[in-house]
């Protein structure tokens, strides 16, 4: 299943990379950069981590919306 780019994104730069998620740092060796240049700065929307991330990300988003659009606060429950 291909995941939709977010609306957001307007640079051919992984928005993840670009806010130094933490899953990407394997991509970030000197053995590797021909590979993180090629993905992550090209066609990130191939990139499994992208993919599970924006996943993450669209499901937080609708997890915080109400059914009439506003924004709502989500707190720990502690369990």
């Amino acid at each position: 299943m291909a995941i939709a780019l977010p609306q957001h994104v307007e640079s051919s730069a992984c928005p993840h990379v670009d806010a130094g998620h933490v899953a990407c740092s394997s991509r970030f060796t000197l053995g590797r950069v021909d590979e993180a240049f090629d993905t992550c700065f090209g066609a990130f929307g191939t990139c499994g981590v992208y993919q599970q991330l924006a996943e993450i990300a669209a499901r937080r988003d609708l997890a915080e919306q109400r059914d009439d659009g506003r924004a709502i606060e989500l707190r720990p429950t502690g369990t």
